[in-house]
Parts: C-alpha cells; structure tokens; sequence
C-alpha cells in the first residue's frame, strides 16, 4: 500500500510539472484535478480495508446461567448477550471468543458453542433445548461502523492444558471477555463483568433447572 501511495504521489507531482513547463490553460488544469481525483476515489475504495482499520469492540454486561431441559453436563452454561460493534471504517471477521472465569479457586476457560434465539428461551420455560438453539457459533464478518446483536452460548474446555476443567463452588467470580479478529495477532480482552457472588442456593438452584440472570447493579445517581 506504501508504494501504491509514493507511487501515486511521485506520479501527481511529474503530472503537474508536465503542465507549469508546457504553459497548460485553466481549462486543462481542472481536467487534470478532476482525473486525479477520480483516480484517489479508486484506489481508495480498492484498498479500504488496508486504509482503514478495524476496530471491534463488545458491549457485555449480563450473564445467563442457562439450565439444558435434559440432563445436564458438570458445568454450568453460560448465555452471554452480546453486542459487537466496529467504531473503525474498515471491516473484519471475528474468528473466535474466549471468557475466563475467575475465582479463588482458579481459572475455567469457556468458549462460544452456539448461537441462541433468546426470545424461544424466554418462551420455553428458560430452559436450553434444540428449538432454541439457531446454530453452531462460527467466525462472521463486521462492516464498517456496524453493530450486532448476538446470544452465545459458552461451555467450559473439558481438555484445556493451561486451565483444566474444574466445578463450580460457592464464591465471587470475575468474567473477562476476549476477542480474536482478522486483523490481530492473538486474543485481547475486550470486556469484563466482577466480581459477582455465586451463592450456594444459585448453584442448587442450576441442578434444579432453574436459571438465573448476573449482572451489575443498573442503578444511577439521578
């Protein structure tokens, strides 16, 4: 993309040379202005994604321990509303999502599984069963300055090395999301939620089949 530019830069400039030694009319100039114009909307738009950077980021702030309508694994699932936006002008892919979960008693790693119809799990007795699930969680593209809404569910890493698969207990908890896209390297962290209490009665109530909702406190100074 640098030599595209210098290139072009090197050519606007013999261009305008070309016309002060030749005497060029008015006319000619803004003929000349208007080509190259044309030409920077061109390479402009064939190159938007190298120009503009992709900028994604995730408005999260509430968690849903999602009980399954049958028998249900060790670990808890988790629904994470999530809102994606892009705040740069060029477009990206989200290729994966990884949330840690953090507690005294260590890390559990939880990744994205799949995608959830929210308003089929309110109307089902809030409950995980396939006609709620839409389909399998895959890496999917961003637009410029765009914005979507997606429900996820995560499921804790039976194998994971570095954070083997553990229970849960009684305690306080802190989320951290990250985010690997297209144009980065490796996962960053994108957003968290902590510390929230996991009391006793909401686990038994998980075995039960009942779920419930953790997020922050909504309350502001008015």
């Amino acid at each position: 993309m640098l030599k595209i530019f210098i290139s072009f830069v090197v050519a606007s400039v013999a261009v305008i040379a070309g016309l002060v030694l030749t005497g060029a009319s008015l006319s000619q100039y803004i003929a000349v202005l208007i080509s190259m114009l044309a030409l920077t909307v061109s390479i402009v738009s064939a190159f938007k994604e190298d120009i503009f950077s992709f900028q994604p980021m995730v408005l999260f702030d509430e968690i849903i321990m999602a009980p399954p309508s049958g028998p249900s694994h060790d670990s808890i699932a988790l629904v994470l509303p999530l809102t994606f936006i892009n705040k740069g002008h060029g477009a990206g892919v989200i290729n994966m999502l990884a949330l840690r979960v953090e507690s005294e008693d260590g890390v559990k790693l939880y990744t994205p599984l799949q995608q959830i119809d929210f308003e089929k799990y309110i109307s089902g007795r809030r409950k995980l069963h396939a006609e709620n699930i839409k389909g399998s969680f895959n890496a999917f593209a961003l637009g410029s300055r765009a914005t979507l809404k997606m429900y996820l569910l995560f499921s804790q890493e039976e194998h994971s090395e570095k954070y083997p698969f553990s229970m849960w207990t009684a305690g306080n908890y802190k989320f951290r999301l990250f985010l690997n896209h297209s144009n980065g390297e490796r996962g960053r962290e994108v957003a968290s939620l902590g510390y929230m209490q996991i009391t006793g009665e909401l686990l038994s109530a998980y075995k039960a089949g009942v779920g419930n909702s953790l997020c922050p406190s909504r309350q502001i100074s008015v």
